[in-house]
């Protein structure tokens, strides 16, 4: 079933492209960084892994039906409903994969040592986008 699959793949593709940067940003920031109500926020992240699907889609279509502010918003930007439309697909699948995104990204960076060598981005030539941040060298580390 050709339609089905194509669904599939453009679900998978856009819920990657919305969650990676996402997880990129908020992992390295829970992480790294200390602020108030980070507890808040982690637990929050986790959140969709302790609701049962059907809890989460109720919740879903309650804070962006028709009915609510957040639902009339997007029709009156876009002109149709988020709730039963592929756009709404897509931002169920992206909230309910954030826990799936974001906590293997961030144990990854809470496993860098913070004692590791920092380098600049332009020590490796890198692009101009690029050359005001911080690279991690783990080969600096092990000589």
């Amino acid at each position: 079933d050709w339609p089905a699959f194509r669904l599939s793949l453009w679900l998978g593709l856009g819920t990657v492209a919305i969650l990676l940067p996402l997880a990129l940003w908020l992992g390295r920031h829970l992480a790294l960084r200390r602020f108030v109500g980070r507890g808040v926020l982690e637990a929050a992240v986790a959140l969709p892994l302790v609701l049962p699907p059907t809890v989460l889609g109720f919740y879903l279509l309650s804070a962006f039906g028709a009915g609510t502010w957040l639902g009339g918003a997007f029709q009156a930007v876009f002109g149709k409903s988020l709730a039963f439309s592929f756009e709404g697909l897509l931002l169920a699948s992206a909230i309910a994969n954030i826990p799936f995104a974001v906590q293997p990204i961030h144990n990854a960076f809470a496993a860098i040592p913070p004692n590791l060598p920092i380098i600049h981005a332009h020590s490796f030539r890198c692009a101009n986008f690029l050359q005001p941040h911080h690279l991690w060298s783990p080969q600096q580390n092990l000589q």
